[in-house]
């Protein structure tokens, strides 16, 4: 009796160890002529992953699965194709139909509402694709012909009108259920090498509508907060676009006296991110000292902002700068928060601003800042 317990648990512990844990499966059927074989591959933050795959048999029937916590990027793949993504939750039983021999076209799919919406956006944007395929062959056929110029103007002129719509339906697929995982996809879609559908900047509104639907629906995925990660960081991008008020500056000279950016309002400004540590900083003090010669402070003004460590240093590398002009310094070094404030890489960092405190220009190249300078005064 004692051996026979035994040898249940053993079977038990080898039953447990060796049965497959699913709680998302997908079943599928190929309507015409098939592969042998069709896998299964889940995006991950290593790269994309096999993670099952299984046989298709006579009748062009197969079945996959696989156990998630939480919902999941899937592409379901067979040789020679780009493959079928899908959005699978756990507790799933999704079914794929693939109509035709277009595998990553011609499909639909049951048991799976965000997997439905992506297939929706695969299939226009395959007859997006199709049409710009169409205009680049006719752009080869004629660019020998001798009215090459207004035949690529018409050209050009539908080639933009098909982006259009096309980018007009994205909008609306996003607008329609702006908390769907399938967003993701449409923000990330191509019409070519060089031809993203939305551009973060230029789009910022959808992409902002999107991170904020995602977040509160789906805090934890890492996918969201990658997309997260990046509306943040554009969001302060922004707030350094030419015509945005300037961020508040207002830190003390060598004397302990504060002076603030907006004080400086009724003139035109540069501001000026440096080091006394910093080669390039130091190089071009003689370029700031010509402009600060050209024009009177009633007319342009340097701020001037040390990221130095100590007292010391920042007043040495003043005196020996011979330096007239507005010096601050919080003596943070790099901790400083301007540092994040102004997201700042590298120095020297420029800011040009008009007489309101608003931005006309930022850089690194010190010269290009001082042509502009010149142009407008």
């Amino acid at each position: 009796m004692k051996q026979n317990l035994v040898l249940m648990v053993i079977a038990l512990v080898f039953f447990s160890c060796s049965g497959k844990k699913e709680n998302i499966s997908i079943k599928g059927s190929f309507k015409e002529s098939h592969p042998h074989q069709v896998y299964l591959k889940k995006f991950s933050e290593n790269g994309v992953l096999t993670i099952d795959s299984s046989e298709i048999n006579n009748d062009g029937r197969f079945e996959l699965g696989c156990y998630s916590a939480e919902p999941s990027f899937y592409i379901l793949w067979v040789e020679n194709s780009r493959g079928i993504t899908l959005i699978a939750f756990p507790g799933d039983k999704m079914e794929v139909y693939i109509h035709s021999g277009q595998f990553d076209v011609d499909y639909s799919v049951e048991g799976s509402p965000e997997s439905r919406r992506v297939s929706k956006l695969v299939r226009q944007q395959h007859k997006t694709l199709e049409q710009i395929t169409e205009l680049s062959n006719e752009f080869e056929r004629i660019r020998n012909s001798p009215d090459f110029a207004s035949r690529k103007q018409l050209l050009d002129s539908i080639y933009d009108d098909v982006f259009r719509k096309h980018k007009s339906f994205s909008e609306q697929f996003i607008l329609e259920k702006p908390g769907s995982l399938a967003n993701l996809m449409a923000l990330d879609q191509q019409l070519g090498r060089s031809a993203p559908v939305f551009e973060m900047h230029d789009d910022f509104r959808i992409f902002e509508l999107v991170d904020s639907s995602l977040s509160a629906a789906y805090p934890s995925l890492d996918i969201v907060k990658n997309l997260n990660k990046k509306v943040i960081y554009t969001r302060e991008q922004l707030k350094l676009e030419p015509g945005s008020p300037c961020p508040v500056i207002a830190l003390a000279d060598t004397s302990g006296k504060v002076v603030s950016l907006g004080s400086l309002k009724g003139s035109y400004v540069l501001v000026n991110f440096r080091a006394s540590w910093c080669s390039e900083c130091n190089a071009q003090s003689g370029i700031l000292k010509r402009i600060s010669a050209k024009y009177n402070p009633g007319i342009l003004q340097i701020y001037q902002v040390s990221f130095d460590r100590t007292m010391e240093s920042w007043k040495a590398g003043i005196e020996e700068d011979s330096r007239s002009w507005i010096n601050v310094s919080d003596l943070k070094y790099l901790g400083s928060e301007l540092i994040n404030t102004f997201l700042i890489k590298k120095l020297p960092y420029y800011i040009l601003l008009d007489k309101e405190g608003k931005i006309l220009a930022t850089g690194h190249d010190l010269l290009q800042i001082e042509q502009q300078i010149n142009d407008i005064l």
